[in-house]
């Protein structure tokens, strides 16, 4: 390093840079920054700046004030020393000899001036050097008192020493001696650059050493270290640091090596942590979407939820408690649960459900609420509790629906399905119910409960002609007229069609008691009713049983009601019958009937029998009425008047009627010496006529009939005629089309009328025996049966008249133009094979005739 470097460090040192604003200072990449070399580094050279500024500095201040004070020393010993020889010389103003003094100061080379001053302050005497004027000299001496100018104005100045001249304590003047320091500063600099010389080789030296030996036993150690970190930072911990020292950086290395096998485990440990944590964030996350899910579907609930404390104060409502209940949340919460109740709610309800939830179990049922505009309002609630992670109780959780219209809707559909709708009373149903309890409570107090049945006389025939709206309205009228007969603890169903149950509890004299109600109820129906601005008359038919004479169970007692009404109707109506052991005794006769009538076609016990139809006016064989036969080998022989009642109401007769006739059309095709135009009647009842499988299965027969060339005709009673409706029509026309003939039987007994007649295309009108008994003799029934004629032959229809016994009715009949005839008189009813045979005999009379 050379002299000229190290006086521009050391000159730059003090200095200030002019603006650091326009300095580009070089930069440095962070990584070196970050380097522990470039740190030690940076860290040698500023020590070494400082210790070398440092110690130039205390050279350099230490050696100028050695040579400074040596200056002055000397000064201070001839100033001193002039000062004290020269007042004689100032006394004679002897300025030759000041001279010479002065110039003996001025041989020292450090001396720039010398200068003796009078006491008023004007030089006496001065040395000046070459090259300086007289005028600096002053300027000097001015300055010394204002050194901070004088540093600016002139940067060397040199040091002024003031000696006074003394006689005695009388100062006559002052020797003046300037001293130039430029030499010492020259000295002691070049001092100070040699020294910094040889202190800069010593400390290069050895921080060259230093950081050699900070590499060998530091830095290598920290870069294994740092090795080592870098794997561990990349996750590689398999690897250990290398010891190489067994110093505090060889513990370092093996604390290192330590910390890497416990971060291994903790790795290890963290990994499953991690792993067990990553699930429970997962469950918790999926734990937090559940419980938002559980939120937003609490809040937007279709039912209300309401949760509270233990003791019903309210804590929470979800919109639609508030939607339903008309309380915003604010008006309940905070609020027992108690101001919500509704009247309706039972007590005892209550405190179950409070008992309930109490031990912890869950609560349903329905409860009856008021909204906040005071309206009441039903709900099904489920109240269940609410327990801490301990187990514990919290709160009550309830949720709840709406059912106010559910509940009116059940209480509708309880009302229908336990009342007719018709007549708004008790149904088959609940008058049931109610004869049972009656029966229960009569059990228990010894009492007699009376089941009266109640079927309305020919309701069909009103229904029918008139309407069923008018049938409506009169079962309306029937029903409150009955009711009004009875007493407000009695009880008026209606079973179904135009029969009614009457049940009348605590009954006490049987005779009196039952005589007089049921004496009221039969007159209610007969009075004329008052329909559409027509007047209607019906009469009712009534069979009573009696608890417990008659039965002590409510099929037993209404069975035996059935029996005792069957009996009143069939004896003539408007009228009433008690139960009894005989009547029952009918029923089983009717029940084994009935049984046995369910084999009879497949035991081959029934038979059809064939009544001869003649020409009235010669006799001649035109055709045969077909009656069916029973014989049974339990009950014998059993008349049609008993078992074609009981096959019509059990549904037989339509299987019974097909029968029929395919039997008899196999019995015709072997007759083969009918006569031409020859017919078969069969009777056909009602209910089957008007059965869509009648027509259906007639399509069949008639093809048949045609095939073997017999005419074959349907009888069918009145009653059929009051069915006016369009299918009837139908059904005529139809059998018209097929070629079957239609005959009515038994006109005259039943309430027919010339307006039903001649709306139905009959072929053949047959008289009622009835008419024919007493002819010609009876007046009555000879008038009658002319008229039946007359009318019959006007709408263009033949007349058959049935019964004929004797030859004077046949006569009569035949004055009358009556067509045909059938009855004892002519034949009775023969099997099969004697039919053949009559038919046989029949033709051959005919070709002798």
């Amino acid at each position: 390093m050379t002299k000229t470097m190290i006086l521009t460090v050391l000159s730059s040192m003090p200095s200030m840079p002019p603006d650091d604003e326009h300095i580009t200072k070089p930069r440095i990449p962070p990584v070196y920054k970050r380097s522990l070399r470039f740190k030690f580094i940076i860290w040698i050279t500023i020590t070494l700046v400082i210790t070398l500024g440092g110690a130039a500095l205390y050279v350099y201040k230490t050696q100028h004030d050695l040579l400074e004070n040596s200056l002055r020393s000397k000064a201070n010993a001839i100033g001193e020393f002039i000062a004290l020889i020269s007042p004689g010389a100032i006394y004679s103003y002897d300025v030759s000899g000041l001279d010479r003094l002065v110039q003996k100061i001025s041989n020292d080379v450090d001396v720039v001036f010398a200068q003796i001053r009078a006491l008023e302050g004007h030089p006496i005497t001065t040395f000046i050097p070459d090259g300086v004027q007289p005028e600096q000299i002053e300027k000097w001496i001015k300055n010394q008192y204002k050194p901070t100018e004088a540093a600016y104005e002139q940067p060397a100045l040199p040091i002024i020493l003031e000696y006074a001249i003394k006689d005695n304590d009388q100062v006559l003047g002052w020797v003046l001696i300037g001293l130039d320091t430029t030499r010492i500063n020259r000295v002691t600099r070049d001092a100070v650059i040699d020294l910094i010389l040889i202190y800069s080789l010593i400390v290069i030296f050895l921080g060259s050493v230093i950081f050699i030996i900070f590499r060998m036993q530091v830095l290598h150690p920290v870069d294994i270290l740092t090795q080592g970190a870098s794997r561990i930072a990349e996750g590689n911990l398999e690897k250990d640091v290398p010891i190489i020292s067994k110093d505090e950086l060889g513990r370092l290395a093996k604390s290192f090596n330590e910390m890497m096998d416990e971060i291994k485990i903790d790795r290890e440990t963290l990994l499953s942590i991690n792993t067990q944590l990553a699930k429970e964030i997962e469950q918790r996350q999926k734990a937090s979407e559940d419980l938002k899910k559980l939120s937003m579907a609490v809040e937007q609930s279709p039912a209300s939820v309401v949760i509270t404390n233990l003791e019903g104060i309210i804590e929470y409502v979800n919109p639609k408690f508030s939607e339903v209940s008309g309380y915003p949340a604010q008006d309940v919460i905070g609020k027992h649960t108690r101001m919500l109740e509704g009247d309706v709610n039972d007590s005892g309800m209550l405190d179950k459900m409070w008992s309930t939830i109490k031990r912890g179990d869950i609560w349903k049922g329905e409860s009856c609420n008021k909204r906040k505009n005071g309206s009441v309002y039903w709900e099904s609630v489920v109240i269940a509790p609410i327990r801490d992670s301990n187990g514990h109780m919290t709160h009550y959780l309830s949720v709840k629906e709406d059912i106010t219209d559910r509940k009116a809707f059940e209480e509708k559909l309880l009302d229908q399905a336990t009342h007719d709708q018709l007549t708004h009373l008790p149904n088959r149903f609940l008058a049931f119910d109610r004869l049972q309890q009656l029966l229960q409570h009569a059990k228990r107090n010894s009492q007699h409960v009376a089941v009266i049945y109640i079927d309305l006389d020919n309701f069909k025939n009103i229904n029918d002609s008139m309407g069923h709206p008018v049938g409506d309205l009169l079962l309306i009228k029937v029903a409150k007229r009955i009711k009004e007969q009875l007493r407000s603890e009695d009880t008026l169903a209606r079973l179904g069609g135009d029969e009614f149950l009457a049940l009348i509890p605590d009954v006490i004299n049987l005779s009196t008691d039952l005589d007089r109600v049921v004496s009221k109820l039969i007159a209610a129906t007969e009075l004329p009713f008052h329909l559409n601005n027509r007047e209607v008359s019906i009469t009712s038919s009534l069979g009573i049983a009696i608890y417990p004479d008659d039965g002590d169970d409510v099929s037993t007692l209404m069975s035996n009601a059935d029996i005792a009404l069957y009996e009143a109707k069939h004896a003539g109506r408007n009228t009433f019958r008690f139960f009894t052991h005989d009547l029952n005794k009918k029923v089983s006769e009717r029940i084994e009937l009935e049984t046995q009538l369910s084999h009879a076609l497949e035991a081959g016990e029934l038979y059809p029998v064939y009544q001869p139809i003649v020409d009235i006016e010669d006799n001649s064989l035109v055709g045969a009425e077909v009656l069916l036969r029973w014989e049974n080998p339990v009950l014998g022989s059993v008349p049609p008047s008993d078992f074609i009642p009981v096959a019509e109401q059990s549904g037989m007769i339509k299987q019974i009627t097909n029968w029929l006739f395919q039997i008899v059309l196999d019995h015709a095709q072997s007759w083969d010496q009918r006569p031409d135009r020859f017919w078969l009647s069969v009777n056909v009842p009602p209910n089957y006529f008007c059965d869509a499988s009648f027509i259906k299965y007639m399509s069949r027969i008639a093809q048949q009939a045609n095939d073997i060339d017999l005419k074959l005709c349907v009888e069918i009673t009145e009653n059929l005629m009051l069915q006016s409706d369009e299918e009837v029509f139908e059904i005529f026309h139809h059998l018209k089309k097929l070629g079957v003939e239609s005959a009515m039987d038994d006109f005259g007994t039943g309430y027919s009328s010339l307006a039903y007649i001649k709306r139905f295309p009959l072929n053949h009108l047959k008289i009622d025996r009835s008419f024919i008994n007493g002819l010609p003799a009876d007046v009555d029934n000879r008038v009658l049966t002319e008229t039946i004629v007359l009318m019959g032959k006007k709408f263009g229809m033949s007349i058959i008249a049935e019964g004929v016994e004797t030859l004077d009715q046949a006569r009569f009949l035949n004055s009358l133009n009556v067509n045909f005839a059938q009855g004892y008189h002519f034949s009775r009813p023969m099997p099969h094979q004697d039919f053949a045979d009559y038919i046989a005999n029949a033709q051959q009379e005919k070709v002798a005739g």
